[in-house]
């Protein structure tokens, strides 16, 4: 069942999306398809490259975050941005529901869904003004 909010903690290996209401929530985790098989490179100003993002991994965590009406992204590193972008071009409403993209190293479970839940009642008494 969708939420209101939703938080979702990706990094190039996995994803998890929290949907919540102030007393109940739902997680999902989504694996990158092959991840044990990825090569690892970073953009550098040598002429190296980075490897792309994968376009299922993306598509399922948008799947995940389905209903959602506001969702914050957070994670390490530009894995956050890169699905972002994709969503931007894939997903046009769920792009409008994203309200924030914050860092965030590797929090527990507990603290990311504490993070969010403040966050979004900061929101929520902001709109209520």
């Amino acid at each position: 069942m969708p939420h209101f909010h939703a938080v979702v903690w990706l990094d190039h290996q996995k994803a998890t999306v929290w949907q919540f209401t102030p007393t109940e929530q739902q997680s999902t985790v989504v694996h990158a398809h092959g991840q044990h098989q990825r090569v690892h490179s970073r953009k550098s100003s040598h002429g190296g490259h980075r490897a792309g993002a994968e376009h299922a991994f993306f598509e399922n965590v948008a799947q995940a975050l389905a209903g959602a009406r506001e969702v914050l992204v957070i994670g390490p590193a530009q894995t956050k941005h890169d699905f972002v972008k994709f969503i931007g071009g894939k997903h046009a409403a769920l792009r409008q529901a994203i309200v924030a993209v914050e860092n965030a190293d590797h929090p527990t479970d507990a603290e990311v869904l504490a993070y969010a839940r403040k966050h979004f009642e900061a929101i929520d008494r902001m709109l209520a003004t």
